[in-house]
């Protein structure tokens, strides 16, 4: 006997829930894939009348379910994939602040190096400000702080700091005397 001239099978209730599971919510494949089925595919592979088939699904609303179960798997999979990417932006962004902290490092002591060798010229620390500067703007970015309008903020409350800056441009100041100077004689 052909399968086409094969008897269909009674459609009974427990038939009709795993039928109308299938049809609703389909599958997950290997590979995480939702699958989903025709109601002609179904009444085929379960061998039951395709015209009783669709006269429960229209009576139960099994289309009305497919789209609610579709439209909610769908959020839980946004959901999902947007923590995923709060987490993945969260370590990109302690990455990002821990080499801007290790720049900053390196920029301070090549400062201190030039300084006792008596090489930091004013076009240096030009650069180095300028590469302070955006090692600070990419912090800033990394830590979800505005840097339109970075600016300079006027309250120093680390006042060592602050007098050691000023000490540093008078030393600038100083060579730039010399050199000015040394051209004159």
């Amino acid at each position: 006997m052909r399968k086409d001239e094969q008897k269909t099978v009674k459609l009974c209730s427990t038939l009709r829930e795993k039928i109308r599971n299938l049809y609703v919510q389909g599958i997950e494949s290997e590979g995480g894939e939702r699958v989903l089925f025709s109601l002609d595919k179904l009444a085929e592979e379960h061998n039951v009348g395709k015209s009783t088939l669709y006269r429960y699904a229209k009576n139960e609303n099994w289309k009305f379910q497919k789209d609610q179960f579709q439209e909610s798997y769908l959020q839980k999979l946004d959901n999902q994939r947007a923590k995923e990417l709060v987490t993945e932006s969260k370590k990109f962004d302690t990455k990002t602040i821990n080499i801007s902290k290790q720049l900053l490092n390196e920029i301070g002591r090549f400062i201190i190096k030039s300084e006792a060798d008596d090489e930091l010229t004013p076009p240096m620390m030009n650069q180095l400000a300028e590469a302070t500067y955006k090692v600070q703007k990419v912090a800033k970015l990394a830590m979800g702080e505005a840097t339109e309008n970075m600016s300079l903020n006027a309250k120093v409350t680390d006042t060592s700091a602050f007098r050691e800056a000023m000490e540093l441009l008078d030393e600038v100041a100083d060579q730039r005397r010399k050199v000015n100077d040394s051209a004159i004689h």
